[in-house]
């Protein structure tokens, strides 16, 4: 039986919180000088607004497409892709990789890509190329059209400071990459062949094939990090819990701790969804987990159907279908969305909405076909349905 002594995450670091706080200023300042001086130079041109738009979002996607051209050199892969912004569309897959399509054309195409061959000075090349390249660009328009590189400048900064201490991101890979040991905090994303292929399947919502994919453990963070969402995907949810705690006592950077969390805290709320175990034994952890990321990274709160989660474990129905909805429109792979849906069926069964409930679980079931989630909220629309009855 679970032992919830063993589970208990230890507190994330203060200093670190501090840091990342600090760190805000150097986004706010040079932001704040660049949009001062588009103001000055738009007047009272009724054009300025726009073309500084135009020059922001032409700096995004050329963003986009120079890190996609670089990617293999810097030893990248892409790993999933987007066409638009917004609520989710519909979806496919194009060469393994999952495509999502989302109704506004703010960046009309953008990609995630993950570490595969850890090689500082390919990757601090090509991430310092593609940076020197948009900058050269703003500096080149900026006699013809001042506002657009004013936009692209704003683009190129937002991009270069956004996180600064995080590793893997812009202002991280340029300053602080190539000193000290910092090969070793890429081994940390790599992913290896067969967690790659692992992790593509899974984002696809095809969770049989993932486990065929990923294989005997190899050691590595990334490993850790599939198996323990494949084995929630699967409802393993004690092998779930344990090797999410694993995963976070590795992990170093902020990233990798956050998504342990997220797995803990859902492999407890399952657990005891599923009857795998009693709540007095699983919900206080699921309470410790949820205050440990709202301390450290509240952004998962809303983004993942964990809001909604605790919503209806406080007996709050009509929330949790509008959290757990907003989580799916905007859920930035199948899985998640898959299991965010079944939150929402939940949620409407509560409400007394049983035929939207079931069509909206069907939708999860065809997003990602074998989720133990889907079972086991059906199970609960069952129970549902005839205690209202």
């Amino acid at each position: 039986m679970f032992s919830s002594a063993s589970h208990t995450f230890p507190p994330a670091p203060a200093k670190k919180r501090r840091r990342r706080s600090a760190q805000r200023f150097l986004v706010i300042i040079p932001a704040g000088v660049l949009g001062f001086m588009g103001a000055r130079l738009a007047g009272d041109s009724p054009a300025g607004p726009f073309t500084f738009l135009l020059g922001m979002l032409l700096g995004l996607e050329l963003h986009v497409l120079l890190s996609l051209l670089v990617s293999r050199w810097a030893g990248m892969t892409v790993v999933t892709m987007s066409v638009g912004a917004g609520k989710w569309l519909g979806s496919t897959t194009v060469a393994g990789r999952l495509l999502v399509f989302r109704p506004v054309p703010v960046v009309p195409f953008n990609t995630c890509s993950v570490l595969v061959r850890p090689r500082k000075w390919r990757l601090w090349s090509a991430v310092a190329g593609v940076l020197a390249v948009e900058a050269a660009l703003a500096v080149a328009v900026a006699a013809v059209w001042p506002m657009v590189s004013i936009g692209l400048g704003i683009a190129v900064m937002t991009l270069l400071l956004a996180k600064p201490g995080t590793p893997m991101s812009a202002f991280w890979t340029v300053f602080r990459l190539p000193f000290g040991d910092q090969q070793r905090r890429l081994e940390e994303w790599t992913y290896a062949p067969a967690v790659l292929e692992a992790s593509r399947k899974l984002l696809t919502g095809r969770i049989g094939e993932a486990r065929a994919a990923l294989g005997e453990n190899d050691s590595s963070p990334r490993w850790l990090g599939t198996a323990c969402t494949l084995a929630l995907a699967e409802g393993r949810f004690a092998e779930a819990a344990e090797q999410a705690n694993a995963l976070y006592e590795r992990s170093e950077a902020a990233q990798p701790k956050a998504g342990a969390l997220a797995v803990y805290a859902a492999a407890m709320a399952d657990g005891v969804a599923a009857g795998h175990w009693q709540p007095h034994e699983a919900l206080p952890q699921f309470a410790r987990t949820m205050q440990e990321i709202r301390d450290t990274q509240p952004l998962l709160v809303r983004v993942t159907d964990l809001g909604a989660v605790e919503s209806l474990l406080k007996q709050w129905p009509k929330q949790a279908a509008k959290q757990a909805a907003y989580a799916a429109g905007i859920a930035p792979d199948a899985l998640s969305r898959a299991r965010a849906l079944c939150t929402r069926a939940v949620a409407l069964a509560y409400l007394g909405e049983a035929a939207k409930a079931r069509e909206v679980l069907a939708k999860a079931e065809r997003t990602a076909p074998g989720l133990d989630r889907v079972a086991v909220t059906r199970r609960l629309l069952d129970r549902t349905t005839v205690t209202a009855s």
